[in-house]
């Protein structure tokens, strides 16, 4: 039989528990460059408690791409998916590096006016891009240079990420063509637009990379490693799950005009830009095209960088191999 001080100790004990507070989950704060299927990965990882798995409470703020950088360096954010802004920041000398690309391969398509049959039709004509000077910018400067035009046969327009105001854009005759996303690539062809190219045929080019600071990486690479699961279940759900993936789609992206079975065609058409497996590592291929039309050549630089100066792939590749594992048992 228990003594009457031990039973006392006892029932102290069990109290002390019941009323402890949790452990509080670590508050971060991830931005992206637009409200758009492209970034469907990250509002996943919260709606489905992917975060919550890791300890981590994330918050997911649009910002555009060199503005979420300075929001990153400033430590206003801990992670950002401008990571075409962050590696030519990085050239700079901004402490930044990537830790992570979605996609193998971009998912943009080109969206012309029902007038426009190829390329060579766009010589002259006006082309709506969410930024100038930004990848989405100079991708689309490559594939009209692949068709035969020069980069000086277009004009490019900059329209902001708001996919309705693209596509506005193009009906109103503003613009003769613009870059969208799967989703509102699906949008334009029911308001009578048609696909012209998916530029991600042009070559492997990993895209939507994630950057973070060098300081994040040296004091909490913990941290970076969880936020890193997180997101690569996020895009495995997406491509095994696309049903529910769309439920996420519609209440956290406020998609208009588009129908549930659209919106479900479209996310099985994004998640054909990733590679095979488990996704979010580069291929070596990818690593040099990232390296050449990311920093090189936009940078005008003479000399191809090193890939461990801007990038740091090391808990992507950690993640993937655990995550092969336990899908191979």
């Amino acid at each position: 039989m228990f003594s009457t001080g031990r039973v006392i100790v006892l029932i102290v004990l069990a109290v002390v528990f019941l009323i402890a507070p949790p452990t509080r989950a670590e508050r971060i704060r991830t931005a992206v460059p637009g409200l758009n299927l492209n970034y469907l990965s990250v509002f996943t990882a919260e709606e489905r408690g992917f975060f919550r798995d890791e300890g981590l409470e994330n918050e997911t703020i649009v910002i555009g791409g060199p503005a979420g950088i300075a929001a990153l360096v400033s430590g206003d954010v801990d992670y950002s998916g401008a990571g075409g802004s962050g590696l030519r920041a990085a050239v700079k000398g901004a402490p930044l590096k990537a830790i992570m690309y979605q996609t193998e391969k971009p998912t943009w398509y080109l969206v012309v006016s029902p007038s426009i049959t190829s390329v060579s039709d766009l010589k002259g004509k006006k082309i709506g891009v969410s930024l100038i000077g930004d990848s989405e910018d100079r991708f689309t400067t490559m594939f009209v240079e692949r068709g035969g035009l020069s980069a000086k046969d277009v004009t490019k327009i900059s329209l902001g990420t708001n996919p309705g105001d693209r596509i506005l854009a193009i009906k109103s005759g503003g613009v003769s063509a613009v870059v969208l996303d799967p989703a509102a690539t699906v949008m334009a062809e029911r308001e009578g637009l048609r696909s012209l190219a998916y530029l991600g045929d042009m070559f492997p080019l990993p895209f939507q990379g994630y950057v973070t600071t060098t300081q994040k990486i040296s004091e909490n690479s913990a941290q970076v490693k969880r936020w890193i699961r997180a997101m690569i279940r996020s895009l495995m759900f997406l491509r095994e799950r696309p049903d529910e993936a769309t439920e996420v789609a519609l209440k956290r992206l406020r998609f208009r005009n588009i129908t549930k079975p659209m919106l479900t065609e479209a996310i099985k058409s994004y998640v054909r830009a990733f590679p095979q497996g488990v996704p979010g590592m580069p291929s070596p291929e990818g690593v040099k095209n990232i390296l050449e039309y990311e920093i090189r050549l936009p940078m005008k630089m003479e000399e191809t960088v090193p890939a461990e100066k801007f990038l740091d792939l090391r808990w992507v590749e950690e993640v993937k191999k655990e995550l092969q594992q336990r899908v191979s048992k």
